[in-house]
Protein backbone atom coordinates (compact mmCIF):
# COMPACT_ATOMS: atom_id res chain seq x y z
CA UNK A 1 0.00 0.00 0.00
CA UNK A 2 0.93 3.45 -0.73
CA UNK A 3 2.32 5.51 2.05
CA UNK A 4 -0.75 8.33 1.32
CA UNK A 5 -3.61 8.44 4.55
CA UNK A 6 -6.54 6.19 3.54
CA UNK A 7 -10.22 7.27 3.91
CA UNK A 8 -13.21 5.13 4.35
CA UNK A 9 -14.98 5.45 0.34
CA UNK A 10 -18.18 6.81 1.31
CA UNK A 11 -19.29 5.32 -2.27
CA UNK A 12 -18.48 1.57 -1.27
CA UNK A 13 -21.85 -0.84 -0.95
CA UNK A 14 -20.61 -1.51 3.00
CA UNK A 15 -21.08 2.02 3.40
CA UNK A 16 -25.06 1.24 3.89
CA UNK A 17 -24.89 -1.94 5.77
CA UNK A 18 -25.25 -1.15 10.02
CA UNK A 19 -22.42 -0.21 11.78
CA UNK A 20 -21.04 -1.45 14.79
CA UNK A 21 -23.04 -1.25 18.30
CA UNK A 22 -21.68 -0.45 21.37
CA UNK A 23 -20.29 2.66 22.78
CA UNK A 24 -16.51 0.70 23.37
CA UNK A 25 -14.56 -0.75 20.56
CA UNK A 26 -13.81 -4.35 20.30
CA UNK A 27 -10.59 -5.47 21.87
CA UNK A 28 -9.47 -7.45 18.83
CA UNK A 29 -10.10 -6.95 15.20
CA UNK A 30 -9.34 -9.14 12.19
CA UNK A 31 -6.70 -8.10 9.52
CA UNK A 32 -6.67 -10.19 6.28
CA UNK A 33 -2.99 -11.25 4.96
CA UNK A 34 -3.98 -10.27 1.22
CA UNK A 35 -0.41 -11.93 0.23
CA UNK A 36 -1.41 -15.73 0.88
CA UNK A 37 -5.57 -14.86 0.57
CA UNK A 38 -6.83 -17.42 -1.87
CA UNK A 39 -10.99 -15.95 -1.83
CA UNK A 40 -12.48 -19.11 -0.98
CA UNK A 41 -15.11 -16.77 1.05
CA UNK A 42 -14.90 -19.45 3.90
CA UNK A 43 -14.78 -16.37 5.98
CA UNK A 44 -17.31 -14.49 4.85
CA UNK A 45 -19.73 -17.29 5.89
CA UNK A 46 -19.07 -17.06 9.12
CA UNK A 47 -18.75 -13.56 9.73
CA UNK A 48 -21.75 -12.56 12.12
CA UNK A 49 -21.96 -9.32 11.33
CA UNK A 50 -20.87 -9.21 7.51
CA UNK A 51 -17.89 -7.45 7.61
CA UNK A 52 -15.81 -9.05 5.06
CA UNK A 53 -15.90 -8.26 1.52
CA UNK A 54 -14.81 -9.52 -1.83
CA UNK A 55 -12.51 -7.51 -3.55
CA UNK A 56 -12.21 -8.75 -7.34
CA UNK A 57 -9.39 -9.85 -8.98
CA UNK A 58 -7.16 -7.45 -11.27
CA UNK A 59 -8.42 -8.29 -14.46
CA UNK A 60 -11.76 -6.60 -15.24
CA UNK A 61 -12.60 -9.10 -17.75
CA UNK A 62 -12.89 -12.21 -14.84
CA UNK A 63 -12.84 -10.35 -11.41
CA UNK A 64 -13.53 -13.65 -9.99
CA UNK A 65 -9.37 -14.76 -10.89
CA UNK A 66 -7.25 -13.81 -8.00
CA UNK A 67 -9.60 -12.08 -5.84
CA UNK A 68 -9.41 -11.81 -2.13
CA UNK A 69 -11.24 -10.57 0.91
CA UNK A 70 -10.73 -7.81 3.04
CA UNK A 71 -12.64 -6.85 6.59
CA UNK A 72 -13.88 -3.74 7.49
CA UNK A 73 -12.04 -2.59 10.64
CA UNK A 74 -15.14 0.20 11.54
CA UNK A 75 -17.63 -2.70 11.74
CA UNK A 76 -15.36 -5.80 12.72
CA UNK A 77 -16.89 -7.00 16.37
CA UNK A 78 -13.61 -9.08 17.16
CA UNK A 79 -15.50 -12.38 16.95
CA UNK A 80 -12.49 -14.27 15.70
CA UNK A 81 -15.02 -16.48 13.56
CA UNK A 82 -13.31 -15.88 10.33
CA UNK A 83 -9.83 -16.59 11.65
CA UNK A 84 -10.30 -19.66 12.88
CA UNK A 85 -12.37 -20.74 10.00
CA UNK A 86 -9.99 -19.50 7.06
CA UNK A 87 -8.53 -22.78 5.94
CA UNK A 88 -5.18 -20.84 5.15
CA UNK A 89 -4.97 -19.01 8.18
CA UNK A 90 -4.19 -15.89 6.12
CA UNK A 91 -6.56 -14.09 8.66
CA UNK A 92 -5.40 -13.01 12.14
CA UNK A 93 -6.50 -10.80 15.09
CA UNK A 94 -4.52 -7.66 16.34
CA UNK A 95 -5.54 -5.72 19.49
CA UNK A 96 -7.54 -2.77 18.44
CA UNK A 97 -4.44 0.14 18.28
CA UNK A 98 -2.51 -2.46 16.36
CA UNK A 99 -4.89 -3.69 14.19
CA UNK A 100 -4.92 -0.21 11.68
CA UNK A 101 -0.83 -0.46 11.44
CA UNK A 102 -0.61 -4.31 10.42
CA UNK A 103 -4.39 -3.45 7.72
CA UNK A 104 -1.43 -0.94 6.13
CA UNK A 105 1.17 -3.50 6.24
CA UNK A 106 -0.65 -6.47 4.85
CA UNK A 107 -3.43 -5.03 2.41
CA UNK A 108 -2.46 -5.47 -0.97
CA UNK A 109 -5.79 -4.30 -2.37
CA UNK A 110 -8.74 -2.09 -0.62
CA UNK A 111 -11.68 -0.65 -2.05
CA UNK A 112 -13.57 0.51 1.68
CA UNK A 113 -10.85 2.51 2.23
CA UNK A 114 -9.02 4.59 -0.18
CA UNK A 115 -6.40 7.51 -1.03
CA UNK A 116 -8.26 10.92 -0.50
CA UNK A 117 -7.63 12.33 -3.55
CA UNK A 118 -9.53 9.23 -5.35
CA UNK A 119 -12.47 10.49 -3.57
CA UNK A 120 -14.60 13.13 -6.14
CA UNK A 121 -15.18 15.84 -4.32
Amino acid sequence: MSDQIKVENPFHTARFKPQRKGKKPPKLIAVVHQSGCTGCEVCIAGCPVDCIELVPGPDVNNPGYQQMVEIDLQRCIGCQNCSQDCPWETITMYQHDDAFTAWGNETLVSELYVEESKIAK
